[in-house]
């Protein structure tokens, strides 16, 4: 028994990988055939769409080539030396000369002159050759009938040698035999296809007075052909040939061409094959489909070129090589069949991993607890069974997902306390840094204090004594201006003491009401009429709002005003300070922001300016402890005081203090 049941579970595996196989092979195969034959006739149906497009591209610039020579033609007929020459047989020679540049500027071949009889006038390209009837010209007839027309037309080779002696030479094309095209008699075309165009010269009562003609001879001038094909191909080749081809055809022979022969010359000569011509020239339709082109086949498209009276004449015809479709077709149906047999081997696999796995569901679960006893919870058992053993592993399942959800709620909760507790660190980060700044002042002033105390006595000893000699110093004694420097230096001195024992002083606080924008404008009052601040500018921006505070109005007072005239300091008494007031309702508190454009205060120093005795100052201007008196002032309003600056660009002093509304009793 323990060795029938895994060859039985073997067994029926095979036998349903076999079926599953079979079912999968028959279906693939044919879902291959046919999906190579859509893929073949897309790719062929877009190649002559391709041609279509292009062809449409080619019509266009034909068209302009046409327009070209028809909007030249129009714009010499209004000249009015042309029509002076119909009047005036004197005017002709200096017309013709003209004519000539004209024509040779424009890239024309001719460009002639007739009276309103068709009579030829002036010949730009032969002035010898006049007096001919031009009126045979369909569009030199539209022309005298007083319209501008342009249109394609065959000229002999006589109409051709009266217009230029090289245009028959040009015009000669020789007839080469054509495979798949209708046998011709002839071995050489002489006529020429033109593009022409013509437009009437001066009017009258009676109609115009002549009529001003011009064309270019299309026979062997590639210029146009290249310039489709360059514009659509852009000279791509495949395995050296070219991949798009461009001709025009008088009647069926090619007189301008990009196809290229075995010897890789122009095919011009070779002529169209027997069912394009029968459709084109035959039957006047636009034609798309393969056709065989002197030596290949090409995806090919040909429409008519008719005549001004609506006649074909030629055709215009693009291509493309045909082997390059087919290269993409057979390269896109063996990468399907790859693709396919790489699928079917993928999908045996697949097949024996599911076969496999409807058997072994519990050795799953086995080891998706395993997993779950490591920590791990980012898994699901798949099971194809039924019964209970599905039931199970939907259970098992379940309970995978409120593991994962717990897990994610634990997670969820550490980084928020972790976020709570780093909160909770920087404030008592920062508290311990107020506490030990506010220590620091406290030591301070207990040493200043006694050290205030210990040297203001002599201090006014000595200030004494010497005011009392420098009154008895005559005026013009030498020793009198060293007395009066002492004197001078001696009340510093004591002005220094004196703001020692201001900042250690424990002085009572007046507590009030105190509106901030009053106090401003009080102490701007006082500092404004001081020569300091004669090219200061000072912009206030106060909230007419702001709520009121409880401070001392006098030292608040005084703080402004250290901070004022550190600011005109700092700007060197010349500059602009900027006072803001406002109300923050995240802390409910008043802030004053006063900001001034002087040379700013390096970052290493930002720490350091409450300090006592720390200065930025040049000696003798300053003591170092007015921001440290003003920092305690504003501490024991329960306030605070910080400093933001930027080197070249100034320093704001920010203070913030807790309003009457929410400041404790």
């Amino acid at each position: 028994m323990r060795f029938d049941l895994p060859f039985r579970t073997r067994s029926l595996k095979a036998k349903l990988i076999f079926s599953y196989l079979l079912i999968l092979a028959a279906g693939g195969l044919a879902t291959s055939i046919v999906g190579s034959w859509i893929v073949s006739t897309t790719i062929m149906r877009q190649a002559q769409r391709a041609a279509e497009h292009d062809l449409a591209a080619a019509r266009t610039l034909y068209e302009q080539q046409l327009e070209a020579v028809r909007r030249t033609v129009q714009l010499v007929a209004g000249d009015s030396a042309v029509t002076h020459c119909l009047v005036a047989v004197l005017a002709c020679q200096e017309l013709r000369e003209r004519l000539d540049r004209v024509s040779s500027e424009a890239g024309l071949d001719f460009l002639t002159l007739a009276d309103r009889q068709g009579r030829v006038v002036v010949r730009a390209r032969q002035p010898s050759r006049v007096g001919d009837d031009a009126s045979t010209i369909g569009v030199v007839r539209a022309a005298l009938a007083g319209r501008v027309a342009a249109a394609t037309d065959i000229m002999t080779p006589a109409q051709l040698a009266l217009e230029s002696p090289e245009l028959p030479d040009r015009a000669a094309v020789r007839i080469l035999p054509t495979p798949r095209a209708t046998p011709l008699s002839r071995a050489e075309e002489r006529s020429g296809m033109v593009v022409i165009a013509a437009a009437p010269v001066g009017s009258g009562t009676d109609g115009a007075q002549g009529a001003l003609y011009a064309g270019t001879l299309l026979n062997r001038r590639f210029e146009l052909v290249d310039r489709v094909w360059h514009l659509l191909y852009q000279g791509e080749l495949h395995r050296g040939r070219a991949v798009g081809t461009v001709t025009i055809f008088q009647g069926d022979l090619r007189i301008a061409t990009t196809v290229r022969s075995e010897r890789g010359q122009r095919a011009v000569g070779t002529r169209v094959s027997d069912e394009v011509r029968q459709a084109v020239l035959d039957h006047g339709e636009t034609w798309s489909d393969r056709a065989f082109v002197v030596n290949d086949w090409y995806i090919s498209a040909y429409e008519p070129i008719r005549d001004l009276e609506g006649d074909v004449i030629g055709i215009l015809y693009v291509g493309l090589l045909e082997h390059v479709y087919t290269a993409i077709r057979d390269r896109v149906i063996i990468s399907f069949f790859a693709i396919a047999t790489l699928g079917f081997a993928l999908i045996i696999g697949v097949t024996y991993v599911m076969i496999e796995n409807m058997t072994r569901p519990i050795g799953e679960m086995v080891a998706a607890t395993q997993n779950i006893t490591a920590g791990r919870l980012d898994q699901e058992i798949q099971s194809a069974a039924d019964g209970e053993i599905a039931e199970l592993a939907e259970s098992f399942n379940t309970m995978l997902g409120s593991l994962r959800h717990m897990k994610s709620d634990l997670e969820r909760w550490g980084r928020t306390l972790e976020e709570k507790v780093q909160e909770r660190t920087d404030e008592l980060l920062a508290m311990q840094l107020r506490m030990a700044q506010s220590e620091r002042l406290a030591s301070l002033g207990m040493l200043a204090a006694g050290v205030a105390h210990e040297i203001n006595n002599p201090l006014g000893g000595i200030l004494a004594l010497t005011s009392l000699t420098l009154e008895d110093v005559a005026a013009d004694d030498p020793c009198r201006g060293n007395l009066a420097e002492v004197v001078r230096q001696t009340e510093r001195c004591r002005d220094i003491v004196r703001g020692l024992l201001d900042f250690s002083r424990q002085s009572d606080v007046s507590m009030e009401t105190v509106d901030i924008n009053r106090t401003l404008r009080n102490t701007l009052a006082l500092v404004t009429q001081q020569a300091t601040f004669f090219n200061v500018t000072v912009i206030e921006r106060l909230d007419p709002d702001l709520p009121l505070v409880t401070a001392d109005r006098s030292q608040l007072q005084q703080v402004f005003l250290n901070l004022l005239l550190n600011a005109a300091q700092a700007m060197e008494e010349r500059g602009t300070i900027t006072i803001t007031s406002r109300y923050s309702q995240g802390d409910e508190s008043a802030e004053v922001l006063l900001a001034d454009t002087g040379r700013g205060i390096p970052a290493e120093d930002i720490s350091r300016v409450f300090d006592p005795f720390f200065t930025t100052k040049a000696n003798g201007q300053g003591t170092g402890l007015g921001l440290a008196i003003a920092y305690g002032i504003i501490t024991r309003h329960g306030g605070t005081i910080s400093v933001r600056s930027e080197l070249g660009v100034g320093t704001t002093f920010v203070i913030r203090l807790p309003t009457a509304a929410a400041a404790p009793s």
